[in-house]
């Protein structure tokens, strides 16, 4: 199994209707492509952890880089895990307070494995 997680930036107009029209259709998707997750969102960028086997997530992820609800992804925290974090989260969203709060330096963050250590953590004790 594989983890990964990518932060873009966000080019949506109107984040309340299409935010949950995403969210609903990535976990509908997920479900059946084994996918366990996490979507953060501070109003401006987007951060995303996805779990799952090899194959469909690299295809997930190239289908999620061409998405123009979105620019600037960039990958970063890709590790082979044993175990999922985000069991039975299909798609987990954390709405923008939840975000600010976790991720106040979201325009700043430094990508490393300790950071993304902190967030998930952080999501998990939510």
């Amino acid at each position: 199994m594989l983890t990964l997680s990518y932060r873009s930036t966000a080019r949506i107009k109107s984040p309340e209707c299409e935010i949950p029209k995403l969210v609903s259709q990535s976990a509908e998707s997920n479900r059946k492509l084994g996918m366990t997750g996490i979507l953060l969102f501070d109003g401006f960028y987007f951060m995303q952890t996805l779990e799952g086997s090899w194959d469909p997530l690299i295809e997930l992820f190239l289908r999620i880089c061409e998405d123009t609800r979105h620019t600037d992804v960039v990958p970063f925290g890709v590790s082979q895990i044993d175990n999922r974090k985000f069991h039975d989260w299909h798609m987990k969203f954390v709405d923008i307070c939840e975000t600010v709060r976790l991720i106040p330096d979201m325009d700043e963050f430094n990508f490393s494995d300790e950071r993304l250590h902190q967030v998930h953590s952080g999501v998990l004790a939510m």
